[in-house]
């Protein structure tokens, strides 16, 4: 009974304005993103934590972070957003019809929640489209594409080449962290300069002018000068690294959340993250586009999954 009170009393569009504090990150940029005051945006959350009789928002934090109550209920949000947008999706009268394969090159490991979301509407509006996913280095994607290969590309990119068209699809924001076998992951006060000297655990595409470039560039103008203990290409073997304690490295965060090792590795100083690496999808602009591909990119391009 209780919880059909609470099913049968909570103001559910509450819950979409959970959702764009913690992707905005502050209660001042989720009032500018949903063009209301911050007051009304404050009002808002407090109407929904008195609601859940529960605190959901960890405040004085930047960005902002949720209590554990408060990440079940933006799982809860976000699930209700999904459902929804595919209920816009089975608005169209002829995407049942459109059939085939669509081939993807895709790079490993990207995690965002929108993406995701996007996934669910593209399979609910267009059943009888197949995915055809490859998973390759970015590096290799571009080249694969540059070849005029039969396919799409979502992938990072430094040096694009001319003759492919891109759209942003979203940043992948990275932290520094430090794992459960380090000696700063039970230091209870951490400043940045505890980590200059610190060992570091390296992405072999953190060369300049390379996808993960901005990771260096950070490092160098702020004179974090330690030494690379293990360099990797691979995302896993980054995580392995840094939970057995081998140094400090940089992560996507939203990869981070995703994982069984979240609770075994430490964020790091500073609050805000170090480089934002972005996510693009990549087409040759002189192959033909099948209509199904055309759909792919036309849908995903206007999800927005940037916002």
């Amino acid at each position: 009974m209780m919880q059909k009170k609470l099913a049968d009393s909570l103001n559910w569009a509450l819950l979409h304005v959970l959702i764009i504090i913690y992707e905005e990150g502050s209660i001042s940029a989720a009032a500018d993103r949903l063009n209301i005051t911050q007051s009304a945006v404050s009002q808002n959350l407090k109407k929904l934590e008195e609601q859940l009789e529960s605190q959901l928002v960890i405040r004085n934090t930047k960005p902002l972070e949720l209590t554990p109550i408060g990440r079940y209920c933006l799982q809860v949000a976000q699930m209700m957003f999904t459902e929804i947008t595919s209920i816009e999706a089975m608005r169209g009268s002829n995407s049942h019809l459109l059939e085939g394969v669509v081939k993807l090159l895709v790079v490993s490991r990207i995690h965002n929640p929108k993406y995701n979301q996007f996934l669910v509407y593209f399979k609910k509006k267009y059943p009888n489209i197949t995915l055809d996913l490859t998973v390759k280095s970015s590096m290799d994607i571009l080249n694969n594409l540059n070849q005029k290969t039969p396919a799409i590309g979502i992938c990072l990119a430094r040096r694009i080449p001319e003759n492919l068209n891109k759209e942003l699809l979203f940043n992948q924001r990275y932290y520094l962290y430090c794992g459960y076998h380090h000696p700063l992951f039970l230091e209870k006060e951490l400043s940045f300069d505890s980590l200059l000297k610190e060992d570091f655990i390296a992405f072999n595409s953190e060369d300049i002018g390379d996808v993960l470039s901005p990771i260096t560039v950070f490092k160098e103008s702020h004179d974090l000068t330690g030494r690379v203990s293990a360099y990797t290409n691979n995302l896993d073997e980054a995580v392995r690294l840094i939970y057995t304690g081998y140094g400090i490295g940089a992560l996507p965060d939203q990869f981070i959340a995703a994982t069984h090792l979240e609770s075994k590795l430490r964020r790091l100083p500073p609050k805000k993250g170090i480089a934002d690496v972005p996510v693009y999808i990549f087409w040759h602009e002189h192959r033909p586009l099948s209509l199904l591909e055309a759909k792919f990119i036309e849908e995903i391009v206007a999800f927005d999954i940037s916002l």
